[in-house]
């Protein structure tokens, strides 16, 4: 096709024509004729001109400014910047210097470049064509960015991985878009790269809205930081029968998708449009819009469907999800689905029967659900974790799949999500607690609520254990065991990620609630908090105020240690009391186990029975199990014990994940050959980080022969693992 040069973006489609693609093709053109010229080494320099605009013939080369700057680079030393588009004088216009000003000075704050005290995105309408066989993606994103500060002229937001064919505002004199209205810096590590869009030729003022538009592909190949997106062969799936597609984008892997303000103090709503092949079906973490009958008669007639949707809710970007694939799904309840695999669907339905009693009770305690929709999306076992609390549509791993119901906790956590982390959200990375720490103490009521008081204490005592161990591995003195961790700009968060904000935050919240009185003090104090901080964003300081204000008649706040609860790593600074009537004997029986082979040299004379265990949840095994784990952190246990446990027990057939995985990491520590095999073929089998992590960890602990195991698995599996379930497993392994 003949192209006209220069042509401005196309429209969005008003039908079914192929005008997007038309589109796409002329940027894709246009950035091919970009890319044909290498910029000149004659660069003007903006330190000789004494202030004045240099000289610079028109042409289709792209500019390279030159700026003195403190983003990446040492000393204030020069760097460069790449400016689209073609070198006519206006684009030495007062925006395109705003632009380049941008990125010369970019630094990220909390893991990205967004300057939110500038200007933030408030919505999105994101356009793109996506296949469930590749991680490649194509397409547009058009933006509404509110102007919070005089005089701005420029946006950041944030990239890795992602080729920007055109980008910039409306030109405010004609109304088209502009296409080279931008300026990439130099991508640094899981950060990546920072990129400025003029917002117009003229300064803008505080409170205007400028709409923005950015034409873009992510890159091919591998991103050794963790590429939202995973493509999965049939091979790889439950099913066996199709290719599959899904996202997961937390903590910073959004701007891997496409080019956005990855940071959750922007919060923005957003409409979307993904194109897939044929006989595939697109999920969101958003409502979907019903068909028209053109779009049902195109999907007839053999063309691409198109799915649309809409969230009307304000969400951060690592929120932002979708799966490409072969779904099916299952009424659950009045407002809730399962979707799954075909050969899935009806275990994840009956696995997942109590979904609707949570939510009632998530409810009744927090406030009315906003979210239209709480659907659930089971994916492959490459899924890195146990739940992620997308809007509308929860991701959950087919490790929760336990036949009895028992590991449905997870998901009363992510509808938990539902109000604090998804309508409340922290404001920082730094403050991930007020997401995860909120969330579990308000799902363990919800489960108080649903199954009583005495599992909401026990799942409180298995938490507190699985807290003790996590500051033993991480160190009591590291910076990632305090409440508040100290993340520097270029820090990647997910390097953070642990169980600290999870039960660390938990353990402060219910001490809160202890010293003002109990639940019937705290639980209104918790859903005004959620009513008041709704949609929007919240540091530890604000709830500090919000907290000392809502009881500042009750002396007792007074001695709260508000800076040691926040800032001093290691174990909480107060002991929490729980009910352990539901507890005891699990503990006892850890301590009898501990202490008939002390030295882990065997016991011939120790016999155990399955009577010992009979009747128990499997909450109670797993806290046998962390408190035999904690006894034995020292000195394992002698292989031929685990032998005995796992008989008469029946851990070895067993078929829950929670108590698989406890189980497994026991034996690999005392070297048992049969724990060895069943630890491979969990690694072989699932991608969950938390198990994988663990027993990865246990294997490298080993004698040479345990850590070769640990290496040649992980290499065997990294390709099939998500991208950032390898990432961590390899710096566990000391690979990365």
């Amino acid at each position: 096709m003949d192209l006209p040069e220069r042509e401005g973006f196309p429209t969005c489609r008003e039908d079914r024509s192929r005008t997007t693609v038309i589109g796409r093709e002329r940027v894709r053109w246009n950035a091919e004729d970009l890319r044909s010229n290498e910029p000149s080494l004659d660069r003007p320099s903006l330190d000789s001109t004494d202030g004045e605009v240099p000289h610079v013939p028109a042409s289709p080369q792209p500019v390279w400014l030159w700026g003195r700057g403190i983003g990446g680079n040492e000393g204030g030393q020069e760097i460069q910047t790449k400016m689209a588009g073609t070198v006519g004088d206006s684009c030495w216009s007062s925006m395109m210097y705003a632009v380049n000003d941008a990125i010369a000075v970019a630094m990220p704050i909390g893991g990205s470049y967004a300057r939110v005290e500038e200007a933030v995105v408030v919505h999105a309408t994101i356009d793109v064509d996506a296949s469930p066989d590749s991680t490649h993606i194509i397409g547009f994103v058009e933006y509404d960015v509110a102007v919070q500060a005089d005089g701005v002229q420029a946006v950041l937001l944030d990239m890795r991985g992602i080729e920007i064919h055109a980008a910039g505002p409306k030109d405010e004199a004609t109304g088209d878009w502009m296409t080279d209205a931008f300026a990439e810096g130099e991508s640094e590590g899981a950060i990546g790269a920072p990129l400025a869009i003029g917002l117009g030729e003229t300064a803008k003022k505080k409170g205007d809205v400028v709409s923005l538009r950015v034409d873009f592909e992510t890159e091919h190949g591998e991103d050794k930081y963790g590429r939202a997106l995973q493509s999965l062969t049939k091979e790889q799936t439950s099913g066996k029968e199709h290719c599959l597609s899904f996202t997961q984008c937390q903590a910073i892997h959004a701007r891997s998708l496409f080019p956005c303000q990855d940071t959750p103090a922007v919060k923005f709503t957003y409409e979307a449009v993904l194109e897939v092949p044929p006989s595939m079906r697109v999920l969101m973490a958003a409502c979907e819009v019903p068909c028209t009958e053109d779009e049902i008669q195109f999907r007839k007639d053999g063309g691409n469907p198109r799915y649309d949707f809409v969230q009307k809710v304000p969400v951060p970007a690592y929120l932002f999800a979708f799966a490409v694939g072969n779904f099916e799904s299952r009424e659950i309840g009045p407002r809730t689905r399962v979707w799954a695999e075909p050969n899935m669907v009806d275990a994840a339905a009956l696995e997942f029967a109590d979904t609707n009693k949570f939510l009632e009770a998530a409810e009744s305690l927090a406030g009315p659900y906003r979210w239209g929709r709480y659907d659930l999306l089971l994916l492959p076992p490459s899924f890195p974790y146990g739940g992620m609390e997308n809007p509308c549509l929860t991701f959950v791993t087919p490790t929760l799949i336990a036949g009895d119901g028992s590991l449905a906790h997870v998901i009363a956590h992510e509808i938990a999500h539902s109000w604090t982390g998804n309508l409340v959200t922290n404001k920082g990375w730094e403050h991930f607690w007020l997401n995860e720490g909120w969330t579990v103490f308000l799902e363990r009521k919800i489960l108080g609520r649903v199954y009583g008081e005495e599992i909401l204490q026990l799942h409180a005592i298995a938490g507190h254990e699985e807290l003790c161990e996590e500051v033993r591995r991480i160190g009591p003195t590291h910076k990632f065991t305090a409440l508040i961790p100290k993340l520097k700009g270029f820090d990647d968060p997910d390097d953070a990620f642990s169980k600290i904000p999870y039960e660390k935050g938990f353990h402060f919240l219910y001490f809160l609630q202890e010293l003002v009185g109990g639940p019937a003090q705290f639980e209104p104090f918790m859903r005004d908090y959620i009513q008041h901080f709704a949609l929007s964003t919240v540091d530890s300081y604000q709830f500090k105020a919000y907290f000392v204000q809502y009881f500042k008649s009750n002396p007792k706040i007074s001695s709260v240690e508000w800076e040691k609860w926040f800032h001093s790593p290691g174990m909480p600074v107060h002991e929490n009391h729980y009910d352990h009537s539901l507890a005891e004997a699990a503990r006892a029986l850890a301590t009898d186990w501990h202490s008939v082979d002390p030295l882990g040299i065997g016991n011939d004379e120790f016999h155990p029975s399955f009577s010992d265990i009979e009747g128990w949840s499997v909450h109670q095994l797993i806290v046998f199990l962390d408190r035999l784990i904690a006894l034995r952190a020292l000195k394992p246990l002698h292989s031929s014990m685990v032998e005995k446990l796992g008989e008469a027990y029946k851990f070895f057939e067993s078929g829950n994940s929670e108590i698989k995985g406890r189980f497994l990491r026991l034996g690999v520590l005392a070297g048992n050959a049969r724990c060895y095999d069943g630890a491979v073929s969990m690694l072989n089998e699932q991608g969950r980080m938390k198990f994988l992590r663990p027993l990865y960890r246990a294997l490298n602990q080993g004698d040479s022969q345990a850590r070769q195991l640990a290496k040649s698995t992980f290499q065997e599996n990294k390709s099939r693992y998500h991208p950032i379930a390898a990432k961590m497993v390899g710096a566990d392994l000391g690979l990365e």
